[in-house]
């Protein structure tokens, strides 16, 4: 007799399997956010953590020299840039097509703080020129009209150095940019000048997404017309923590405006967070104005100049806020709210914090994250 059994097969049929596969996209559908979510939190606290190493080596500078970093060393105060302000403008200068008007050495105060974040192999790099000693940055200790650092070529090599702790992790600050990297910032008048290397010398530097505070306008002062200088008001009440040559003391910061309510380094994108990115900064730029409020990195600026992150802003690509280092050293969140429209409550609140000696102590919170 024949015992044999027919064995049956079993398997999905077609419909079944187009079910698991929906329910596979819906649940990847449901978590990708949450690990989006995750993902930026902890790049927002290594951010957080890179803020708060540089208020650290700012710190131990003033240990040093018994002062902070200016915020870059250019030109004395009595020598202004020869350009003419213009009066809520924004001009970019490329050194290649064009010569600064800026004079000084014009080294950022992340230059500064190299040997403070383990960079002293580069400092030393940049400091020390046995062969020719007059070309090595001297941080403001000499007269103003040096040459500025870009002009030698060794400075312009350890300038494409990549240093990880000077970038946010949430941004892509690296990718190439269409226009240039910008290697100081200056305010003159009420004209806040950019100089930017256009490209291929541009795409070659190392970026940075921290810039020192200068306040609303640095120092606000414009030519009198009479051979002299002239404060802006109310724009020079709130000169910011790191000016240009700048020489504050951690004691003079507590007894004006104080230590934890002074911003001293914040976020920035350097150009426009949407589309093909134009601008980027250099870690020698330098210091960043709070004129034009905070810019959000998913917005575009052809769409809502006021909220978008520009070259000329602080600005982030996090979600809710631009973080900052305050003077005490402490890293905080401020919200954008309405920083960037032009004497609202927000934008008061804004420079307020930005300034040193303003003297006021408005609702910080409605900014606070």
């Amino acid at each position: 007799m024949d015992r044999r059994c027919k064995s049956s097969r079993k398997g999905f049929t077609l419909i079944e399997l187009l079910v698991v596969i929906a329910i596979i996209a819906i649940l990847m559908a449901m978590l990708l956010p949450a690990i989006q979510k995750v993902r930026e939190a902890a790049n927002k606290m290594l951010c957080a953590s890179n803020l708060k190493q540089l208020g650290i080596a700012t710190h131990n500078y003033h240990a040093d020299f018994d002062r902070l970093p200016a915020g870059y060393w250019g030109h004395t105060l009595q020598q202004q840039p020869l350009n003419p302000p213009v009066a809520g403008k924004m001009k970019g200068i490329n050194p290649e097509t064009a010569p600064f008007a800026f004079q000084g050495q014009l080294t950022g105060v992340l230059v500064a703080l190299l040997p403070y974040v383990e960079l002293d192999n580069v400092y030393k790099q940049l400091l020390d020129r046995p062969e020719d000693p007059n070309d090595g940055l001297d941080f403001g200790l000499r007269m103003w009209n040096q040459q500025g650092w870009y002009t030698v070529t060794s400075n312009r090599t350890w300038a494409q150095t990549k240093v990880k702790l000077f970038k946010c992790p949430s941004d892509t600050v690296e990718e190439p940019v269409t226009f240039g990297t910008f290697i100081v910032f200056h305010p003159a008048g009420l004209t806040f000048w950019g100089g930017y290397y256009g490209n291929p010398t541009g795409n070659t530097y190392g970026r940075s997404n921290y810039l020192g505070c200068m306040g609303t306008f640095g120092y606000a002062m414009q030519d009198s017309g009479g051979g002299g200088f002239i404060t802006i008001q109310p724009y020079a009440l709130y000169r910011g923590m790191m000016c240009n040559r700048s020489n504050l003391t951690l004691g003079q910061l507590s007894v004006k405006d104080g230590t934890a309510n002074t911003l001293m380094f914040g976020e920035t994108l350097g150009g426009k967070g949407v589309g093909d990115r134009d601008f980027a900064c250099s870690w020698f730029a330098g210091a960043m104005c709070a004129y034009w409020g905070l810019g959000k990195g998913n917005i575009d600026p052809a769409i809502n100049s006021d909220q978008a992150a520009n070259w000329y802003k602080f600005g982030s690509r996090h979600a809710t806020v631009v973080q900052f280092c305050f003077g005490d050293g402490s890293v905080r969140g401020l919200r954008y709210g309405t920083s960037g429209t032009w004497l609202s409550p927000d934008w008061w609140v804004l420079q307020q914090l930005a300034g040193i000696n303003d003297g006021r102590f408005d609702d910080y919170s409605v900014l606070y994250d």
